[in-house]
């Protein structure tokens, strides 16, 4: 069996699992990232040897700077920066960074979905259309959501980790 379909295999299943419990839990347990962890870290080591031991723990590091500005921020949280870094242990530093962006763009999109469907779109719009104003004038000013807004609820962002490790390894 070719080691590539192998690494697919088991980030699909990670990622899989990831994402069930982050949509019934709002959680991506521990055992989950060591075991993709772990599991990264074998795939590389069979698949480059000595080499793929750096090459996972290279792309754990990566992945982990990738997110980890956005949780010491508050916009994202810490299960979905482990996962990110997990994603690296398996894939690799450069295929992780890759991930990162697509994961951004998907998270976006995703993001949109889901506003639309708690029916905060109205209500998003009316408050970015002031900020677009204040962009133009060259004063730039964030407006955050009100309290119950869709756009303010926590998004559980392992489904686009998920899609944009998806784009990064296809």
């Amino acid at each position: 069996m070719d080691i590539d379909v192998v690494m697919v295999a088991f980030l699909v299943g990670c990622l899989s699992v990831a994402i069930l419990t982050d949509l019934c839990f709002n959680r991506i347990p521990n055992w989950l990232i060591l075991a993709t962890i772990l599991g990264g870290g074998v795939v590389q080591f069979l698949n480059h040897q000595y080499m793929g031991v750096l090459l996972s723990a290279s792309g754990l590091l990566v992945g982990f700077l990738c997110f980890i500005p956005l949780y010491a921020f508050g916009k994202m949280g810490a299960g979905d920066v482990k996962l990110l870094a997990a994603v690296g242990a398996v894939v690799g530093p450069k295929l992780v960074f890759i991930a990162a962006l697509m994961t951004i763009i998907a998270g976006g999109i995703l993001a949109l979905f889901y506003i639309t469907a708690r029916g905060g779109l109205p209500a998003m719009a009316r408050r970015y259309t002031p900020m677009i104003t204040l962009l133009a004038a060259r004063q730039p000013q964030y407006l955050p959501p009100e309290p119950g807004e869709a756009a303010g609820l926590r998004f559980p962002y392992a489904l686009a980790i998920a899609c944009g490790t998806a784009l990064a390894v296809i």
